[in-house]
Protein backbone atom coordinates (compact mmCIF):
# COMPACT_ATOMS: atom_id res chain seq x y z
CA UNK A 1 0.00 0.00 0.00
CA UNK A 2 1.53 3.16 -1.15
CA UNK A 3 2.20 5.59 2.49
CA UNK A 4 1.46 8.98 2.31
CA UNK A 5 5.28 10.26 4.19
CA UNK A 6 5.88 13.39 2.12
CA UNK A 7 9.86 13.89 2.15
CA UNK A 8 10.43 10.52 3.37
CA UNK A 9 10.41 6.70 2.56
CA UNK A 10 9.29 4.62 5.64
CA UNK A 11 10.40 1.42 6.28
CA UNK A 12 8.51 -1.87 7.46
CA UNK A 13 10.74 -4.26 9.36
CA UNK A 14 10.16 -6.75 12.35
CA UNK A 15 11.27 -4.82 15.57
CA UNK A 16 14.43 -5.37 17.56
CA UNK A 17 15.27 -4.83 21.03
CA UNK A 18 16.88 -1.21 20.61
CA UNK A 19 13.73 -0.22 19.27
CA UNK A 20 11.87 -0.74 23.02
CA UNK A 21 12.69 2.97 23.94
CA UNK A 22 11.24 5.09 21.07
CA UNK A 23 8.53 2.81 21.16
CA UNK A 24 7.69 3.26 24.79
CA UNK A 25 8.09 6.92 24.87
CA UNK A 26 5.57 7.22 22.28
CA UNK A 27 2.65 4.96 23.26
CA UNK A 28 2.87 5.93 27.10
CA UNK A 29 0.18 7.82 26.73
CA UNK A 30 -2.35 6.06 24.26
CA UNK A 31 -4.71 5.42 26.93
CA UNK A 32 -5.67 7.30 30.11
CA UNK A 33 -4.46 4.64 31.79
CA UNK A 34 -0.81 4.66 29.81
CA UNK A 35 -0.48 1.35 27.60
CA UNK A 36 0.44 -2.11 27.88
CA UNK A 37 3.02 -2.63 25.40
CA UNK A 38 6.09 -1.57 27.82
CA UNK A 39 4.86 -4.80 29.96
CA UNK A 40 4.58 -6.87 26.85
CA UNK A 41 7.21 -5.63 24.47
CA UNK A 42 10.27 -7.85 25.19
CA UNK A 43 7.81 -11.51 25.05
CA UNK A 44 6.49 -10.30 21.84
CA UNK A 45 9.92 -10.03 20.48
CA UNK A 46 11.00 -13.57 22.21
CA UNK A 47 8.13 -15.18 21.07
CA UNK A 48 8.57 -17.66 18.17
CA UNK A 49 4.12 -17.58 17.23
CA UNK A 50 4.45 -14.39 15.55
CA UNK A 51 6.10 -10.99 13.79
CA UNK A 52 6.14 -7.75 15.95
CA UNK A 53 6.40 -4.92 13.40
CA UNK A 54 7.42 -1.71 13.54
CA UNK A 55 7.10 1.35 10.86
CA UNK A 56 10.60 3.36 10.86
CA UNK A 57 10.67 6.56 9.32
CA UNK A 58 14.31 8.16 9.12
CA UNK A 59 16.26 5.41 10.99
CA UNK A 60 13.37 6.10 14.30
CA UNK A 61 10.27 3.86 14.69
CA UNK A 62 7.24 5.36 14.70
CA UNK A 63 4.97 2.71 14.12
CA UNK A 64 4.08 -0.73 15.70
CA UNK A 65 1.97 -3.83 15.60
CA UNK A 66 1.74 -7.56 16.57
CA UNK A 67 0.55 -10.58 15.10
CA UNK A 68 0.33 -13.44 16.21
CA UNK A 69 -0.71 -17.25 14.90
CA UNK A 70 -3.15 -18.57 17.25
CA UNK A 71 -3.81 -22.02 15.19
CA UNK A 72 -2.77 -23.13 12.15
CA UNK A 73 -5.34 -21.16 10.23
CA UNK A 74 -6.10 -17.86 12.64
CA UNK A 75 -4.29 -14.96 13.35
CA UNK A 76 -4.62 -12.71 15.59
CA UNK A 77 -3.54 -8.61 15.22
CA UNK A 78 -2.86 -5.71 18.01
CA UNK A 79 -0.98 -3.83 19.11
CA UNK A 80 -1.59 -1.13 16.32
CA UNK A 81 0.42 2.09 17.38
CA UNK A 82 1.48 5.28 15.09
CA UNK A 83 3.09 8.19 16.70
CA UNK A 84 1.17 11.95 16.96
CA UNK A 85 3.51 13.15 14.67
CA UNK A 86 3.27 10.39 11.80
CA UNK A 87 -0.99 9.76 11.99
CA UNK A 88 -2.76 10.32 8.95
CA UNK A 89 -0.15 9.26 6.69
CA UNK A 90 -1.59 5.71 6.33
CA UNK A 91 1.31 4.10 8.49
CA UNK A 92 -1.52 2.32 10.28
CA UNK A 93 -2.89 0.79 7.84
CA UNK A 94 0.66 -0.43 6.13
CA UNK A 95 1.04 -2.04 9.02
CA UNK A 96 -2.14 -4.23 8.77
CA UNK A 97 -1.85 -4.68 5.57
CA UNK A 98 1.35 -6.69 5.69
CA UNK A 99 0.15 -8.26 8.86
CA UNK A 100 -2.45 -9.83 6.62
CA UNK A 101 0.63 -10.78 4.51
CA UNK A 102 2.57 -12.54 6.84
CA UNK A 103 -0.26 -14.44 7.99
CA UNK A 104 -1.26 -15.72 4.41
CA UNK A 105 2.36 -16.89 4.26
CA UNK A 106 2.13 -18.71 7.82
CA UNK A 107 -0.83 -20.78 6.15
CA UNK A 108 -3.33 -18.71 8.42
CA UNK A 109 -7.51 -18.23 6.51
CA UNK A 110 -8.44 -14.91 8.28
CA UNK A 111 -6.75 -12.37 10.34
CA UNK A 112 -8.56 -11.24 13.18
CA UNK A 113 -8.16 -7.85 15.73
CA UNK A 114 -10.63 -5.98 18.26
CA UNK A 115 -10.82 -2.56 19.27
CA UNK A 116 -13.36 -1.02 21.64
CA UNK A 117 -16.13 0.88 20.97
CA UNK A 118 -14.84 4.04 22.03
CA UNK A 119 -11.80 3.88 20.32
CA UNK A 120 -13.23 6.24 16.95
CA UNK A 121 -10.14 6.41 15.12
CA UNK A 122 -9.48 2.34 15.44
CA UNK A 123 -13.54 2.10 14.14
CA UNK A 124 -12.86 4.43 11.06
CA UNK A 125 -9.33 2.64 10.13
CA UNK A 126 -9.94 -0.64 10.44
CA UNK A 127 -12.88 -1.45 7.83
CA UNK A 128 -10.54 0.55 5.30
CA UNK A 129 -7.90 -2.33 5.67
CA UNK A 130 -10.55 -5.05 4.50
CA UNK A 131 -11.78 -5.81 8.14
CA UNK A 132 -15.33 -6.42 9.07
CA UNK A 133 -17.50 -6.69 12.46
CA UNK A 134 -17.87 -10.26 13.18
CA UNK A 135 -18.84 -10.01 16.74
CA UNK A 136 -19.99 -7.93 19.18
CA UNK A 137 -18.19 -8.77 22.89
CA UNK A 138 -17.87 -7.20 26.32
CA UNK A 139 -14.85 -6.12 28.49
CA UNK A 140 -16.15 -7.04 32.30
CA UNK A 141 -14.17 -5.80 34.75
CA UNK A 142 -14.56 -5.80 38.78
CA UNK A 143 -11.76 -4.49 41.32
CA UNK A 144 -12.18 -4.59 45.02
CA UNK A 145 -12.94 -8.34 45.23
CA UNK A 146 -10.96 -9.15 48.21
CA UNK A 147 -13.07 -5.98 49.98
CA UNK A 148 -15.91 -7.38 49.28
CA UNK A 149 -17.56 -4.51 47.39
CA UNK A 150 -21.21 -3.77 47.51
CA UNK A 151 -22.94 -4.98 44.21
CA UNK A 152 -25.82 -2.81 42.72
CA UNK A 153 -28.23 -5.73 43.53
CA UNK A 154 -29.29 -5.10 46.93
CA UNK A 155 -27.50 -2.94 48.76
CA UNK A 156 -25.64 -5.28 51.20
CA UNK A 157 -22.74 -7.14 50.64
CA UNK A 158 -21.95 -9.72 47.81
CA UNK A 159 -23.36 -13.00 48.98
CA UNK A 160 -21.07 -16.79 48.12
CA UNK A 161 -23.05 -18.16 44.84
CA UNK A 162 -25.82 -20.75 45.66
CA UNK A 163 -23.75 -23.54 43.56
CA UNK A 164 -19.67 -23.44 44.07
CA UNK A 165 -17.98 -24.31 41.07
CA UNK A 166 -15.34 -27.51 41.13
CA UNK A 167 -12.65 -28.31 38.93
CA UNK A 168 -13.69 -30.74 35.94
CA UNK A 169 -11.97 -33.88 34.87
CA UNK A 170 -10.46 -34.26 31.33
CA UNK A 171 -13.14 -36.56 31.18
CA UNK A 172 -15.86 -33.56 31.15
CA UNK A 173 -14.85 -31.79 28.23
CA UNK A 174 -17.03 -32.97 25.84
CA UNK A 175 -20.11 -32.34 28.23
CA UNK A 176 -18.85 -28.80 28.36
CA UNK A 177 -18.34 -28.84 24.43
CA UNK A 178 -22.25 -29.86 24.36
CA UNK A 179 -23.32 -27.54 26.74
CA UNK A 180 -22.22 -24.99 24.28
CA UNK A 181 -22.43 -25.86 21.05
CA UNK A 182 -25.64 -24.23 19.61
CA UNK A 183 -25.97 -22.41 22.88
CA UNK A 184 -26.80 -18.07 22.96
CA UNK A 185 -23.44 -17.87 23.70
CA UNK A 186 -21.51 -20.20 20.98
CA UNK A 187 -24.28 -18.26 18.48
CA UNK A 188 -23.56 -14.93 19.63
CA UNK A 189 -19.64 -15.52 19.76
CA UNK A 190 -19.84 -16.83 16.56
CA UNK A 191 -17.69 -19.81 18.07
CA UNK A 192 -14.73 -18.10 19.27
CA UNK A 193 -13.48 -17.66 22.83
CA UNK A 194 -11.19 -15.68 24.01
CA UNK A 195 -7.77 -15.52 25.87
CA UNK A 196 -5.62 -12.40 26.90
CA UNK A 197 -7.01 -10.31 25.02
CA UNK A 198 -7.16 -12.30 21.66
CA UNK A 199 -9.98 -14.27 19.87
CA UNK A 200 -10.17 -17.74 17.48
CA UNK A 201 -11.99 -21.13 17.64
CA UNK A 202 -12.86 -22.93 20.56
CA UNK A 203 -12.10 -26.26 20.42
CA UNK A 204 -12.51 -29.83 22.26
CA UNK A 205 -8.96 -30.14 22.94
CA UNK A 206 -9.27 -26.53 24.42
CA UNK A 207 -11.50 -27.65 26.77
CA UNK A 208 -9.60 -30.81 27.60
CA UNK A 209 -6.19 -28.65 28.08
CA UNK A 210 -8.06 -26.48 30.68
CA UNK A 211 -9.23 -29.90 32.45
CA UNK A 212 -5.45 -30.81 32.67
CA UNK A 213 -4.60 -27.51 34.17
CA UNK A 214 -7.17 -27.71 36.12
CA UNK A 215 -8.81 -24.33 35.05
CA UNK A 216 -12.26 -25.98 33.87
CA UNK A 217 -14.66 -25.63 36.31
CA UNK A 218 -18.04 -26.73 36.39
CA UNK A 219 -21.54 -26.38 38.56
CA UNK A 220 -24.98 -26.39 38.25
CA UNK A 221 -25.12 -23.29 36.81
CA UNK A 222 -22.68 -24.33 33.99
CA UNK A 223 -19.12 -24.63 32.69
CA UNK A 224 -16.22 -22.13 32.91
CA UNK A 225 -12.68 -21.51 31.93
CA UNK A 226 -10.65 -19.18 34.37
CA UNK A 227 -7.52 -18.94 35.82
CA UNK A 228 -4.98 -16.53 37.67
CA UNK A 229 -3.21 -14.37 35.51
CA UNK A 230 -0.71 -12.14 37.18
CA UNK A 231 -3.00 -10.19 39.79
CA UNK A 232 -6.08 -10.48 38.44
CA UNK A 233 -8.70 -13.95 37.62
CA UNK A 234 -9.62 -13.76 34.21
CA UNK A 235 -12.53 -15.77 32.46
CA UNK A 236 -11.55 -16.81 29.29
CA UNK A 237 -14.85 -18.64 28.50
CA UNK A 238 -18.01 -19.55 30.10
CA UNK A 239 -21.10 -21.94 28.93
CA UNK A 240 -24.79 -20.87 30.90
CA UNK A 241 -28.18 -19.99 29.93
CA UNK A 242 -29.61 -16.83 31.04
CA UNK A 243 -32.03 -18.26 34.01
CA UNK A 244 -28.56 -19.44 35.63
CA UNK A 245 -26.25 -16.56 34.37
CA UNK A 246 -26.22 -14.69 38.17
CA UNK A 247 -25.60 -17.67 39.84
CA UNK A 248 -22.89 -18.36 37.51
CA UNK A 249 -21.40 -14.99 37.39
CA UNK A 250 -21.56 -14.89 41.22
CA UNK A 251 -19.45 -18.26 40.74
CA UNK A 252 -17.11 -16.83 38.42
CA UNK A 253 -16.44 -14.07 41.31
CA UNK A 254 -16.40 -16.42 44.10
CA UNK A 255 -13.27 -18.37 42.46
CA UNK A 256 -11.78 -15.15 42.29
CA UNK A 257 -11.35 -14.34 45.74
CA UNK A 258 -10.68 -17.57 46.77
CA UNK A 259 -7.43 -16.97 44.45
CA UNK A 260 -6.65 -14.47 46.66
CA UNK A 261 -7.08 -12.21 43.67
CA UNK A 262 -8.67 -8.60 43.92
CA UNK A 263 -9.59 -8.53 40.28
CA UNK A 264 -11.76 -10.09 38.06
CA UNK A 265 -11.60 -9.90 33.90
CA UNK A 266 -13.40 -11.22 30.98
CA UNK A 267 -14.60 -10.80 27.53
CA UNK A 268 -17.74 -12.14 26.81
CA UNK A 269 -19.89 -11.53 23.30
CA UNK A 270 -22.35 -9.27 23.98
CA UNK A 271 -25.52 -10.80 24.96
CA UNK A 272 -28.22 -8.79 27.51
CA UNK A 273 -28.99 -11.28 29.45
CA UNK A 274 -25.33 -11.82 30.26
CA UNK A 275 -24.43 -8.55 30.36
CA UNK A 276 -27.17 -7.70 33.12
CA UNK A 277 -26.05 -10.54 35.01
CA UNK A 278 -22.77 -9.42 35.17
CA UNK A 279 -23.77 -5.23 36.20
CA UNK A 280 -26.13 -6.40 39.35
CA UNK A 281 -22.92 -8.05 40.56
CA UNK A 282 -21.59 -4.95 40.77
CA UNK A 283 -18.90 -5.61 37.55
CA UNK A 284 -18.24 -2.93 34.88
CA UNK A 285 -19.66 -3.65 31.34
CA UNK A 286 -17.61 -1.71 28.16
CA UNK A 287 -18.45 -2.71 24.09
CA UNK A 288 -15.83 -4.48 21.96
CA UNK A 289 -16.34 -5.21 18.50
CA UNK A 290 -14.05 -8.10 16.68
CA UNK A 291 -13.39 -7.46 13.48
CA UNK A 292 -11.74 -10.28 10.79
CA UNK A 293 -10.09 -10.01 7.15
CA UNK A 294 -10.18 -13.51 5.11
CA UNK A 295 -6.70 -14.34 3.69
Amino acid sequence: MPLSCPGVEPVLRPARPEDREAIVTFTRGTFPWGDYIQRVFDDWLARPDGLTLVAEVQGEPVGLARGTLLSPTEAWAQGLRVHPDHRRRRLGSALLDHLAGWAAGQGARVIRLSSEDTNTAAAALIPTVGFRPVGRWLIVEKDGLQARPVPRRNGGKRAPAADRLRPAPPAEADAAMISWAGGPLETAAHGLFSRHWSCRRLTLEDLAAAARRGTLWQGRPGWLVGENDRDEFEVHWLSTYPEDAPVMVAAALDLATAAGRDRLEAQMPAVDWLQDAFEQAGCSTGPLTVYARGL
